[in-house]
């Protein structure tokens, strides 16, 4: 279509009287009409301009060189979809089969050279037009789609990291929205007096209104939670804040349900809130199992569902928390996991908890809490359970704990903190005894596949505020190093692919290594490299023998004490 919004129409005809005629009469109905006398002719104008160039093709079936049909085929190998119409003069009825391969292809229509021309143009205009408005409307459906993109790209930006350790405590949480935008939010804070503020909330509604929402609760929180000074909130504090900007702003419009938790490390304890979000979890490795929170059924109703409310010290409750326990805060998303996608046939509550306690504490013991959520997911999945009819966060926090043999990082995604984390895990090795041999090869292969990972993996926008997580294990013939990181393949990249799972595949090639770098870690890893993938967490392994390359053993001396 030109600028004055005339319809481009392509005629292949070797008859010159045939081009004449159907031009000038597509001209008068207001078609720009481009005739052409040769196949070689129209695949040159339809390979230099490109198929979109042209609403339809009119075409001959017989014509010197090439027939239309073996011309058809190589039209779709440009355009599946664009209208052609074959105008021909042989009967249908003379049994030669031309009628029926012109209706294999849905986009394929049959004009008779014998029909009057107003009867050929009117069947010309009436699917032209109607293939106008399907290409609108897919025009329309792209640029939503993209559109969607950004502001889900926006909504992942305001979130904190996913993953964040410190000497004394640790959270990682998955974030999981049922369409592409979430009113699920999470916030995480540091407070002067060395406690950590938690908050996960739950934007009535779905889609973009409740998004909206929760950006606009969230960046409220943000700015409560950042201001200088020796402020300390405690949860009540929190909720009563949330309630008033929620009533002033988004009165009428949403209310949201909240989690409120103040983890303090140095006295054990969180203090928390719900305001119609499941109860806060906690379960203790030492103790096998879950540890009883809220038996007086204390919290509140959601926060801005009722105007007059206001929180208060009675409604938190506190919970002591052992060395080996761990916090699990999650939105209603993950009650809600069901059979069928209406919703009907949800997961037992008591099966739901007693996978979360089996999966959630084997996590905990052996160094992969990050790994727990995706991994729930997938068990569940397995049973049957692979619906979720909301959004869904989960949040796992708690002291940091580690048994003897482990050691854990969490690495933001730039050379400094890569090169920081390799030395970290020198310090490990010293302390473990490991020689200069077995501790060079274990930051080989952590330094190459961090480094592959930044420049060559998937989710270029967010590699600034990402992080990856790494935990060592120091067994007996080897050490064994898993990698965890999550990521979104870009659309694109997943188009191309065919799909996002062969998207993930690729770009768990490029991170692996490329040339002599991944020959190296194939080399020092003899035990062998996994690679897993549960949802948009990559679980990557590798087992490096302690044997060195002269048949030694680097079998280390330890004393049995590690980090804690």
């Amino acid at each position: 279509m030109d600028k004055f919004g005339k319809t481009k129409v392509l005629v292949l005809d070797d008859e010159r009287l045939i081009r004449l005629t159907m031009g000038a009469k597509l001209r008068r109905l207001g078609y720009e009409a481009v005739t052409v006398g040769t196949v070689q002719e129209a695949l040159d104008l339809l390979t230099r301009d490109g198929c979109r160039t042209f609403r339809a093709i009119i075409t001959d079936i017989m014509m010197e060189g090439m027939d239309g049909f073996v011309f058809r085929d190589i039209v779709r190998g440009l355009d599946a979809t664009i209208p052609m119409f074959f105008m021909t003069a042989l009967d249908p009825e003379e049994g030669s089969g031309f009628l029926r391969r012109i209706l294999e292809d849905p986009n394929s229509h049959y004009l008779p050279k014998s029909a009057r021309a107003e009867m050929l143009l009117k069947r010309v205009q009436g699917i032209v037009s109607s293939r106008r408005v399907e290409q609108f409307i897919e025009q329309q459906a792209e640029e939503s789609r993209q559109a969607m993109e950004l502001a889900a790209q926006a909504q992942r930006s305001m979130l904190p990291v996913r993953t964040a350790m410190t000497d004394d405590t640790f959270y990682t949480t998955w974030w999981r929205p049922k369409e592409e935008v979430s009113g699920d939010m999470y916030e995480v804070a540091r407070q002067p007096d060395g406690s950590w503020l938690y908050v996960l909330g739950d934007v009535q509604g779905h889609g973009v209104s409740a998004a909206l929402a929760m950006s606009a609760v969230l960046a409220h929180l943000r700015q409560m939670t950042s201001r200088g000074g020796s402020w300390r909130l405690r949860p009540h504090e929190v909720a009563n804040r949330l309630q008033r900007f929620i009533r002033e702003t988004l009165a009428d419009v949403s209310y949201l349900t909240a989690l409120i938790c103040v983890h303090r490390p140095v006295d054990r304890v969180v203090d928390w809130i719900s305001c119609g979000a499941p109860d806060l979890v906690v379960l203790d490795a030492e103790a096998g199992g879950a540890v009883e929170t809220n038996p007086e059924k204390r919290g509140g109703v959601p926060i801005g569902l009722m105007p007059d409310t206001e929180y208060g010290p009675g409604d938190e409750v506190r919970t002591e928390l052992g060395p080996t326990a761990l916090c699990v805060a999650c939105t209603d998303g993950v009650v809600e996991i069901a059979r069928d996608e209406d919703g009907a046939d949800k997961m037992p509550d008591d099966e739901l908890r007693k996978i979360m306690e089996e999966l959630f504490l084997e996590a905990r013991t052996e160094g992969a809490a990050v790994s727990a959520p995706h991994k729930f997911a997938a068990a569940c999945a397995t049973l049957g359970y692979g619906n979720f009819g909301d959004d869904v966060t989960v949040m796992l926090f708690g002291p940091r704990w580690l048994r003897d043999g482990l050691h854990s990082e969490v690495v933001a995604m730039n050379a400094e903190s890569v090169d920081a984390a390799a030395r970290n895990i020198e310090a490990w090795g010293e302390r473990r005894g490991w020689d200069v041999g077995l501790s060079t090869r274990v930051q080989l292969v952590f330094e190459e596949k961090l480094m592959n990972m930044l420049e060559h993996g998937f989710d270029y926008r967010q590699r600034l505020r990402e992080s990856v997580s790494v935990r060592l294990r120091d067994k007996a013939g080897e050490v064994e190093m898993t990698v965890w990181d999550c990521g979104r393949p870009p659309p694109s990249l997943a188009v191309a692919a065919g799909s996002t799972d062969v998207a993930f595949d690729l770009a768990n090639q490029n991170m692996s290594g490329g040339g002599r770098g991944r020959l190296m870690m194939r080399e020092m890893c003899e035990g062998g490299i996994e690679r897993m993938r549960y949802g948009v967490l990559n679980e990557t392994v590798y087992h490096i023998p302690k044997t060195d390359e002269t048949g030694g053993t680097n079998e280390c001396q330890c004393d049995g004490k590690d980090e804690q």
